[in-house]
């Protein structure tokens, strides 16, 4: 099976293709505002002129624009293929990049977490026991102070996600047994969408394209409100 991997949450605009549960390829570029413009071309990079029998697509939490663009280019996609659609949790994706990056190891927690404007955050702590991800608590937004409240002071926990910048800006990294990855490591990748989205495709687990929506978290009247209000 073969499964084409979209990722638009963040700034990461990336695109993959997997192919019997292994990575076959992957491109991705790291810059806001090109993802309208951009991801088709790394779409077609990946595929290099083969098929699919699934797309995988990153459906939030994460940006507004960046979730809704990715969306319909694979509910595009899928219309003019006829091939089915697998949803993937986007902070889901990103707990599997810590696998794939070999950060995490058992009894670890992991705290996914993506921007979501000024001291907020979209945020879900898994706990990786036994080599099963287990999920503790969210998907929700946050506050920082909040998060950090949930944080076990005794238990090595990794952050992951663009969120952990704001994190460390404020100096939350300095306590508790935390580990930050680097950039690179820690930042959305569609190759990690794909292999969730091909074990789930694998599995039968598949969207109803037309009523297909990505995962807010919190609507966006109110993301307006919150950006717009004084301060």
């Amino acid at each position: 099976m073969r499964v084409l991997a979209i990722e638009t949450a963040t700034a990461v605009c990336a695109a993959a293709l997997i192919e019997d549960g292994t990575v076959r390829k992957e491109e991705s570029l790291l810059e806001k505002h090109v993802h309208s413009e951009k991801l088709l071309t790394l779409i077609d990079a990946v595929l290099e002129g083969g098929g699919y029998d699934a797309i995988a697509v990153s459906i939030g939490p994460g940006s507004f624009t960046g979730l809704r663009i990715g969306l319909s280019v694979a509910k595009g996609l899928a219309f003019a293929s006829g091939r089915p659609v697998v949803a993937v949790p986007t902070l889901e994706a990103l707990v599997q990049r810590a696998v794939e990056k070999n950060l995490i190891g058992s009894d670890d927690d992991v705290i996914a977490m993506i921007d979501a404007r000024r001291d907020d955050v979209y945020a879900a702590a898994y706990r990786i026991s036994g080599g099963e991800r287990v999920n503790r608590w969210g998907p929700e937004a946050l506050a920082l102070g909040e998060l950090f409240g949930r944080i076990s002071p005794n238990t090595r926990t990794v952050m992951m996600g663009d969120g952990v910048d704001k994190f460390v800006a404020r100096g939350m990294n300095r306590t508790h047994r935390l580990t930050i990855p680097a950039p690179g490591d820690r930042q959305c990748g569609a190759s990690s969408v794909g292999i969730l989205g091909y074990g789930r495709a694998q599995r039968g687990e598949f969207s109803d394209i037309a009523s297909l929506e990505p995962l807010y978290i919190r609507d966006f009247a109110t993301l307006v409100r919150t950006q717009h209000s004084p301060s």
